[in-house]
C-alpha cells in the first residue's frame, strides 16, 4: 500500500487516514497532521515515519532527534493528555521510558524509543512473563505524590455509569454494571491504599530494551489500590479474548500471577471483572460505540463475571492462614 509523502516524512495510508478523519473531522485531522511539521522543526526531528499499528487514540511516529537520538513522537487525539504527561513525569525512573519534550497546547510529546522494543508477549514464554510482570508491578507504584489531579479508579467506573445512563439499548447490561459496582465497593474497603497506578499495564506497554531488561511505557495515570493495576495484563495475556483458552488455563494464570505479587487469585478475578465493565461502559459505550461493535467486550465481561462468582465461595472457604500470608506479602510490597 503506497504512502503519500509530505515534508520528508511518511504520511498515513488512505485507510488509516479515513479512520482518523471519521474520528476527528477534517479540520481537526489536518490540525493534528500539521503539528508534525511544526515540531519536526522545533525539536529537530528527522526520519519521521507513522506507525499505524500502535494506537487508535493517538498519532504515533518513529523519529530521530538531533539531541536525543531515536524517539517516539506522540500526538494525542482525545482527552487526558495532561494526565498522561504528569504520569510520565512522576514515573520517571529505572524501569520507565524517558520523557524528553512536550507541549500541553498541542498535546504532543517525544519520549525515548525503546530498542529492540519487543513486547513482553513476544519476548518471553508465559511463566517468564508472569515473573517479569510481577517484578515490575512490585516496584512500580508511586506513594510520595504532590497534590494529585489524577482521577480515581472509582471515578473511572462512575464515568462509565454516568455516560450510559440514557442509553436504552444498554438496559440488559446494567445488571453487570450494578454487580461490578458492589464488588468495587467491597474491594475498596479492604484494599484502600491510594497509589498512582499505571492504568494500562499490558504486554505492549512492557518492552524489552537493549540491555535485556524491560522498560514500561504509556501510563494513563489513575489513583487507587494496586490490586486494580493487573487486570489489563490478564486480558492482554489472552489477547483481549477470555474465551481464547480454557477457563481453567485462565484461572491458573491468574493464580500464578497473584501468588507472585501476594494478591489472592479471587481478588484478581473480581478486579478483572470490574475492569471489563469499565472498558465496555466507560471507554466504548459512553463514547457512542454500538452494541454490535462491542460484542467481544460484552463476551469478556460475561466470562469475567462467571470467573468472579465461581471463585467467590472458594475464596470465603480458603485456608485462612495461607490467605492472610499472601495479603501480608502484598501489603508490605
Amino acid at each position: 500500500m503506497n504512502k503519500q509523502e509530505r515534508g520528508g516524512f511518511k504520511l498515513l495510508t488512505d485507510i488509516i487516514a479515513e479512520r482518523f478523519l471519521k474520528k476527528l473531522g477534517t479540520e481537526s485531522f489536518n490540525e493534528r497532521i500539521s503539528i508534525v511539521e511544526k515540531y519536526k522543526k522545533q525539536w529537530e526531528l528527522s526520519e519521521i515515519e507513522f506507525k499505524s499499528e500502535f494506537s487508535t487514540n493517538s498519532l504515533i511516529f518513529y523519529a530521530v532527534s538531533k539531541r536525543y537520538g531515536k524517539v517516539i513522537l506522540k500526538i494525542l487525539i482525545n482527552n487526558g493528555f495532561d494526565k498522561e504527561i504528569q504520569a510520565l513525569k512522576l514515573f520517571q525512573g529505572e524501569n520507565f521510558c524517558k520523557l524528553y519534550e512536550y507541549s500541553f497546547d498541542d498535546k504532543v510529546y517525544i519520549m525515548e524509543r525503546i530498542v529492540p522494543a519487543y513486547t513482553l508477549y513476544e519476548s518471553a514464554p508465559r511463566n517468564e512473563r508472569i515473573k517479569i510482570a510481577g517484578e515490575i508491578f512490585k516496584g512500580l507504584h508511586k506513594t510520595d505524590l504532590p497534590d494529585s489531579t489524577f482521577p480515581t479508579y472509582t471515578e473511572w467506573f462512575e464515568a462509565g455509569k454516568k455516560g450510559t445512563k440514557d442509553r436504552e439499548d444498554c438496559e440488559a447490561l446494567y445488571q453487570y454494571l450494578d454487580s461490578a459496582e458492589r464488588m468495587l465497593t467491597d474491594i475498596c474497603k479492604k484494599y484502600s491504599r491510594n497509589r498512582l497506578l499505571h492504568g494500562d499495564l499490558h504486554h505492549e506497554n512492557i518492552l524489552k530494551n537493549e540491555n535485556g531488561g524491560y522498560t514500561v511505557i504509556d501510563p494513563k495515570g489513575v489513583m487507587g489500590d494496586p490490586v486494580f493495576d493487573l487486570s489489563r495484563f490478564i486480558l492482554d495475556e489472552f489477547r483481549d479474548d477470555l474465551t481464547s483458552e480454557p477457563k481453567d488455563v485462565v484461572i491458573d494464570f491468574v493464580q500464578k500471577l497473584g501468588d507472585g505479587v501476594g494478591i489472592p487469585c479471587e481478588i484478581l478475578l473480581r478486579c478483572l471483572y470490574i475492569e471489563t465493565v469499565i472498558w465496555l461502559f466507560r471507554e466504548e459505550l459512553a463514547n457512542g460505540e454500538s452494541l454490535e461493535e462491542c460484542q467481544q467486550l460484552i463476551t469478556n465481561m460475561k466470562v469475567a463475571y462467571e470467573f468472579a462468582h465461581s471463585r467467590k465461595e472458594k475464596y470465603m472457604g480458603d485456608n485462612v492462614e495461607g490467605k492472610e500470608l499472601r495479603e501480608v506479602m502484598y501489603t508490605l510490597s
